[in-house]
C-alpha cells in the first residue's frame, strides 16, 4: 500500500468506525472506539499502525503520543504494541493543531 492509498484508508476508514464518549474522564472530552466493536480486525490494526506511520508526536502531560488527524477529529492510540491495543481513541483538534498532518 502506498503512502497516498494509506492516507486514504485512514481518512475513509477512521470516522466510519463506532465510537463511546469516555464518560470516566469526562473533564477531557474524548471518545474511544474498541478493537471488539469493529466487523474487520484487520482493518482496525491497520488503522492504529497508520496513525503511528503517518501521524505528528505531541505531549498530553507528560506522555508523549501520536496523533493523526482526521476532518475535525485527531486520533490516537495509547502506544501499546500493535497486537496489544485494543482502542483508538478520537477529539475534536485544537486550533492550534488544524494544520498538522500537512
Amino acid at each position: 500500500m502506498n503512502r497516498i492509498s494509506e492516507l486514504e484508508f485512514l481518512t475513509n476508514t477512521l470516522p466510519k468506525a463506532k465510537y463511546s464518549f469516555a464518560k470516566s474522564m469526562a473533564n477531557i472530552p474524548h471518545s474511544y472506539t474498541l478493537r471488539t466493536a469493529w466487523k474487520n480486525t484487520d482493518d482496525f490494526y491497520k488503522c492504529a499502525e497508520l496513525i503511528r506511520k503517518h501521524g505528528y508526536e505531541e505531549k498530553f502531560f507528560n506522555k508523549t503520543y501520536t496523533y493523526y488527524n482526521v476532518g475535525d477529529y485527531k486520533y490516537w492510540t495509547m502506544g501499546e504494541p500493535i497486537e496489544k491495543t485494543i482502542l483508538i481513541n478520537r477529539a475534536l483538534i485544537d486550533e492550534r493543531h488544524k494544520d498538522k498532518n500537512r
